[in-house]
């Protein structure tokens, strides 16, 4: 299986190890964290997949939809696992991940919900959103069908501990799978929470687990420095406030919600006590329409990374006599995949040549090893960026106050 390239531009690594000779004992601490990170140690454990798989696929059975209630960590990492299948999903699968009323009302009346399952995910079992949208189904169920059935096709994945959550599902003999205790739910794509929703809709984890492991591989010895270069790069700048955002380009819809994911783990680990680096997603090329122009004209504040992958050729034709006839002869008989590949060189080009600090991520494919390739190496970098800034990358202190003030409001 190919590698996936990383290479960065207009950046001198040179002069930027030479200042950052203090860092040693920090990369050993961030070894040593990595080494023992539960959501790495979980991939070694393949009986434990395995159990998992066959959970999944027995729940599965029967069901047309499954339907998913979670926020955050229990919903992203899925999504942007099964987002790689592009609509080739086994199942309909419908992720919930937040409680806009109108949305909610109208979209959940719409499906077959005797012919659904449901997988409810909340890791303290007292999330207030989903807690609400399991209570609606509740409500839903009790007055127009059959309750007992509701709960006998759902799936609760929480901590093995006393919770709202896991006391509804015990009361109403709900089936239930205990969540990590050591895995945070941004940590927790490797886990039965990422793993479940992908397996029922096609998704190959085994090729998922692989991907991850190749890298994880690396960490002890020398090519891991060059998964940290991204961490000390921010580390350094970051003192001189003159690299504050990171602006993650993506090139493929296929990695949409890998974005979306990435936004969690690196906003909620590393913005605390007045430290952090504020993460952007951009889509190829619908932001060249729109981000485009700030980037490459506004404040250098941002560092940039490509992730890119081959579509040359690839996708449907484009009508070769319509365009010829329009002056459009550079799209005459191309693919689409053609357009999408000049554009996203073209835009690379125009950074290099502009002296912006950028790097490419090329993934040979967009497929299961590659994700699992480049989820593992955000969990690396994001870890190792909050070390260099001292900082804890598993807690998220800041939001406990407006947990506290919506009990208050609904008091």
């Amino acid at each position: 299986m190919k590698e996936l390239l990383i290479k960065y531009n207009n950046i001198n690594f040179e002069n930027l190890f030479k200042k950052n000779k203090k860092n040693h004992h920090v990369i050993n601490e961030i070894k040593n964290i990595l080494l023992n990170l539960p959501a790495f140690k979980i991939i070694k454990d393949r009986k434990k997949l395995n159990k998992t798989i066959n959970i999944a696929k027995n729940f599965s059975r029967n069901k047309k939809n499954i339907i998913i209630f979670g926020t955050g960590g229990s919903n992203l990492g899925a999504m942007a696992l099964i987002n790689i299948l592009q609509g080739k999903e086994k199942k309909n699968i419908f992720f919930y991940d937040n409680i806009d009323p109108i949305f909610f009302e109208n979209s959940i009346k719409k499906l077959d919900i005797n012919q659904s399952g449901f997988i409810i995910i909340s890791k303290s079992g007292k999330t207030p959103e989903t807690l609400s949208q399991l209570g609606c189904l509740i409500e839903l169920f009790k007055n127009k069908y059959n309750l007992k059935k509701m709960f006998q096709n759902s799936l609760i994945i929480t901590e093995n501990k006393e919770s709202p959550l896991r006391m509804i599902a015990l009361n109403n003999k709900c089936p239930i799978l205990d969540h990590e205790f050591d895995i945070g739910g941004r940590y927790s794509v490797f886990s039965n929470v990422g793993i479940i929703p992908s397996v029922i809709a096609g998704v190959d984890v085994t090729n998922f687990y692989k991907g991850a492991e190749n890298i994880i591989s690396k960490i002890n010895n020398n090519s891991f420095y060059n998964f940290i270069k991204f961490s000390e790069i921010f580390s350094l700048n970051s003192k001189k406030n003159s690299l504050v955002n990171s602006v993650i380009f993506t090139y493929s819809d296929a990695l949409y919600y890998f974005g979306k994911w990435y936004l969690q783990l690196w906003a909620e680990s590393i913005g605390k006590e007045g430290l952090g680096i504020t993460p952007i997603h951009a889509v190829g090329t619908t932001d060249q329409h729109s981000q485009l122009q700030l980037f490459l004209d506004g404040p250098k504040d941002k560092f940039f990374t490509f992730i890119t992958t081959n579509n040359s050729k690839l996708g449907l034709k484009i009508n070769k006599k319509i365009m010829e006839n329009h002056n459009l002869s550079f799209l005459a008989g191309k693919k689409m995949g053609d357009l999408m590949e000049a554009e996203q060189k073209a835009t690379i080009a125009t950074f290099k040549a502009r002296g912006l600090k950028f790097r490419e991520i090329s993934l040979p494919k967009v497929n299961e090893f590659y994700l699992g390739q480049i989820m593992t190496i955000s969990m690396i970098e994001t870890v190792a960026t909050c070390l260099f800034f001292q900082i804890n990358p598993f807690d998220q202190p800041a939001v406990e106050q407006g947990k506290i003030l919506t009990k208050k409001y609904l008091s």
